[in-house]
C-alpha cells in the first residue's frame, strides 16, 4: 500500500465513515500524551498551558496541522507546508534536548493506535485489515517526515505493511506507558486546563457527568498519572478534579 493510498483511506474513515469518533479519538490521543511528565513539563515550562487561552491556542494549532496532512494527499503543497510547520515548531526544542525521540515516538504511537482502539470498541463495526494497514502506513509516513528514529525502540527495523508497524508500535507504547506514565504535578496542571477545554461547549448541568465519562475513558493508569481522584472514591461527580 502506497502512502497516497493510505492517506485516501484514512481520509475516508475520518470524514465519512466514523467522523465523530475518529475526531474524538485524536483529541484523546493528544490528551493522553500529557500523562507523560517529560511532555507535560515542557508544555508548562513554555507556558503553553499556563492559562485557558494558551491551552486553547495550542490545542487548535495542533488540530489544524494534523487536519491538513490528513485531509490532503502527501504530494500536495498544503501537506508539505503543514509537516514543515510542525517540524519547525519542534526543532528548537529538539536541538535543546527538551524534546526526546521517545517523546515524539510515543506521540506518534497514540495517533496510530487510539483511532483503531476507539473505533473497534465503540463504533458499529470494527476496522478491516486494510483500514488498519492504511492507518499504520499513513502515520508511519508522518513519523518518517518528522525524522523519528525507530531503531533501538521498536522490535523491527522494517515492516512489510502498516499492520505490522501498528502492532510493533502498539506493543512498544504499552511498555513505555508502564515505565513513564507516572504521577507528576505538571501532568495534573495540563489535565486541569484540558478538562476545561474539552468541556467548554458542554451545558453546565452536564459537566459533572461529563467529567466522569472522560475519567472512565482515560483508564486507571492515565488518571493516576494526572493525579485525579479515583472514580470509586468520588463523593460527588464534580470532584474528579481537585
Amino acid at each position: 500500500m502506497t502512502t497516497v493510498e493510505a492517506q485516501s483511506i484514512v481520509k475516508e474513515l475520518s470524514e465519512w465513515e466514523f467522523p465523530l469518533l475518529f475526531r474524538m479519538s485524536l483529541q484523546f490521543a493528544l490528551f493522553k500524551t500529557y500523562g507523560i511528565p517529560t511532555i507535560s513539563s515542557l508544555l508548562v515550562a513554555t507556558r503553553m498551558f499556563s492559562n485557558p487561552e494558551n491551552a486553547s491556542k495550542r490545542y487548535e494549532d495542533t488540530s489544524v496541522l494534523i487536519g491538513e496532512f490528513m485531509a490532503h494527499a502527501p504530494n500536495e503543497e498544503r501537506t508539505r507546508q503543514a509537516i514543515g510547520r510542525m517540524n519547525s515548531l519542534h526543532s528548537p526544542y529538539i536541538k535543546a534536548g527538551k524534546i526526546s525521540n521517545e517523546d515524539l515516538l510515543y506521540t506518534l504511537s497514540v495517533f496510530v493506535t487510539e483511532p483503531i482502539n476507539w473505533i473497534n470498541t465503540y463504533e458499529w463495526r470494527q476496522l478491516t485489515d486494510m483500514e488498519i494497514c492504511a492507518q499504520g502506513a499513513f502515520w508511519k509516513s508522518i513519523g518518517d517526515a518528522m525524522n523519528i528514529k525507530y531503531s533501538g525502540h521498536l522490535k523491527r527495523h522494517t515492516w512489510k505493511d502498516g499492520i505490522e508497524f501498528y502492532e510493533d508500535i502498539a506493543d512498544w507504547a504499552m511498555q513505555y506507558e508502564l515505565e513513564h506514565m507516572v504521577p507528576a504535578a505538571t501532568n495534573k496542571q495540563t489535565a486541569t486546563e484540558l478538562f476545561a477545554l474539552l468541556l467548554f461547549y458542554v451545558p453546565r448541568f452536564l459537566v459533572p457527568f461529563s467529567h466522569q465519562i472522560i475519567g472512565v475513558l482515560m483508564g486507571e493508569r492515565l488518571r493516576r498519572s494526572m493525579m485525579l481522584v479515583p472514580l470509586c472514591s468520588l463523593p460527588k461527580s464534580s470532584q474528579l478534579l481537585q
